[in-house]
This record gives C-alpha cells, sequence and structure tokens, in this order.
C-alpha cells in the first residue's frame, strides 16, 4: 500500500501548482495540527487513508524552496480512485516529540 500511495503522491505534485500550505511559528504538534485536520474531514473507512510525510524526503518532488527547512505533507489517499487529496504542508521551526516518535525513519506513514 506504502508503493501505491508514493507513487499516487508523485502524480499528485506532477499534475498540482498549487495546495494548501500552513506555517506554524513554532513546534508542530501531532495531535493538535494532524489529527485534528484528518479529523476536520469526515473520512470515509475503506476510502480515504490518512498518511503524513517527511517534508524534506520530498523536497525534490516539488521543485520549490519551503519556507521553513522542518515540517511535513498530510493528506489522504483514496483507494477508490487511486488519488491523493486533502493534501496540506505543514511547515514549522520544530517538529513535537510524538511526530519524531510516529514518523521513526519512516519517509510515509499510513495512519489508521
Amino acid at each position: 500500500m506504502l508503493d501505491r500511495i508514493l507513487e499516487a503522491f508523485k502524480s499528485f505534485c506532477r499534475k498540482v501548482k498549487n495546495f494548501f500550505i500552513k506555517i506554524i511559528n513554532g513546534i508542530l504538534n501531532f495531535f493538535s495540527h494532524v489529527v485534528s485536520y484528518f479529523k476536520g474531514l469526515s473520512l470515509k473507512q475503506g476510502k480515504d487513508v490518512p498518511w503524513i510525510a517527511r517534508r524534506d524526503e520530498f523536497r525534490e518532488m516539488l521543485h520549490n524552496a519551503p519556507v521553513k527547512n522542518v515540517g511535513i505533507f498530510q493528506g489522504t489517499y483514496n483507494e477508490l480512485t487511486d488519488e491523493i487529496e486533502n493534501v496540506r504542508d505543514l511547515q514549522a521551526d520544530a517538529l513535537d516529540q510524538d511526530t519524531i516518535n510516529i514518523l521513526g525513519k519512516e519517509k510515509l506513514v499510513v495512519l489508521n
């Protein structure tokens, strides 16, 4: 599934010129910034797959310099249409410990 999400994200980045960017002046908090965003989307199990990814790992794919060097991408993967949806680029001064722990050494983490 991770390979399918990565390929869908690469395709998304090739097609989309602009998507929502949120800059956090301070530390990105996993529960306040990431989980609350997904909860507000009314996701459907079996259709929407929430995910986050390390911003620095995808920087080359975006072809633009970030305002801040730390952050994550978050969005959903629609398993029915094989498309990335609801993408947000969270840029911050630092990541909180929960986000660091959840990402670990992974480039992409599927949340459930």
